[in-house]
């Protein structure tokens, strides 16, 4: 699937009759819906690096600033492969260049296999979104465009007719609960960033209270009387 047949699926997710939203609109939403699943579900990019010696490596050219490094393989094809501690590892910034601080020594010539997140690419020739998530990268993006439409409608001039008046108030509303249904398509289809999944916010445990000699505290205690 190109870049064109996203662009479809918007058109026929959004159902703009008047035209309201241009070509060049639909596409920066599309750039903006493709940076937000990058983000939330990044591809991993595998390359194969050559090591100039020593105990340091450069960065691909790939790698960018929202670029993390998943693992680094190193010596490469050992069964099963050898992995080196992440924990390890660092990234080293210098004015002119990133490089990989390695726990190893390695010698000219060696080969690492490093693999980092990047973007998700689609023009009219890359597409490396999975099919399984294209639809939802499309109702993401027609979410954007309903928001804009949305926006337009409740903010366009004054109509000089009642009656226009409350079209445009009826499909500003339409377009903005159109908005919040393809965000939850999105939402169902990809899942929660995995940021956003839920984290335990309270943990409960029992007290033992003391009483304050020291002693366990005795809460209703029977009592037996003498006879």
């Amino acid at each position: 699937m190109s870049l064109a047949d996203i662009q479809t699926l918007v058109d026929d997710l959004v159902r703009d009759r008047d035209q309201v939203v241009a070509s060049d609109q639909r596409d920066a939403a599309i750039t903006a819906a493709l940076a937000q699943y990058s983000s939330d579900r990044p591809r991993a990019v595998v390359v194969d690096a050559v090591s100039s010696g020593g105990q340091r490596i450069d960065l691909p050219a790939g790698f960018t600033d929202e670029s993390q490094l998943l693992g680094i393989e190193f010596p490469v094809g050992e069964i099963p492969p050898s992995q080196l501690p992440m924990a390890d590892i660092s990234i080293y910034s210098a004015p002119t260049v990133r490089q990989v601080d390695l726990p190893v020594w390695t010698q000219p010539a060696d080969t690492l296999r490093m693999t980092y997140t990047a973007a998700h690419l689609l023009d009219d020739t890359d597409d490396t979104v999975p099919a399984r998530h294209r639809q939802a990268l499309a109702s993401l993006a027609a979410s954007i465009v309903c928001g804009q439409l949305a926006s337009y409608y409740v903010t366009e001039g004054e109509p000089s007719i009642q009656a226009d008046t409350v079209d445009y108030k009826d499909k500003s509303q339409r377009f903005r609960l159109r908005q919040k249904d393809l965000a939850a398509d999105y939402t169902r289809i990809v899942g929660p960033a995995p940021s956003d999944r839920a984290q335990p916010a309270s943990v409960t445990v029992p007290l033992q209270r003391n009483a304050s000699l020291g002693g366990r505290r005795l809460f209703h205690p029977t009592r037996y009387w003498p006879r």
